[in-house]
């Protein structure tokens, strides 16, 4: 294994896959980052949340071919399969299991989509973004 060196020479942790969570768990997924610390404020800040509101749980460690700054964020799709993630749906909300791990994606997306196809329909556009329609009990 070789040892990655940053631009003045100086040893610099491996980019990792983190598990990102928030207690409303809105808008959990994965992100990719040098720590754990660095994963959470990443995915605060992406999603709109305050500092201390997110969880992170390592993955796995990328591949040596991924070790580059320019993953650190949200993952790929190639990416994901690369640490040997088995995609069951790639549609929101994804789903993917790694080392028998199921993760599910956030729902708000999703909430989103469903709402919006709820509107077109009622406007006789069909559901342009094929959500089930949830029908009262």
């Amino acid at each position: 294994m070789r040892i990655l060196l940053d631009e003045i020479g100086m040893k610099r942790p491996r980019l990792k896959l983190y598990w990102c969570w928030t207690d409303d768990h809105d808008e959990d997924w994965f992100v990719v980052a040098r720590s754990a610390r660095e994963a959470r404020r990443l995915h605060e800040d992406g999603e709109g949340y305050g500092r201390g509101h997110a969880g992170s749980a390592l993955v796995a460690v990328l591949p040596e071919v991924f070790q580059s700054d320019r993953y650190i964020g949200w993952p790929s799709r190639p990416l994901l399969e690369r640490c040997g993630a088995e995609i069951e749906r790639w549609q929101t909300p994804r789903v993917v299991r790694i080392k028998g791990v199921r993760y599910v994606e956030g729902m708000l997306e999703h909430e989103i989509l469903r709402r919006t196809d709820d509107m077109a329909e009622r406007r006789g556009k069909g559901r342009p973004n094929q959500t089930e329609q949830i029908r009262p009990s």
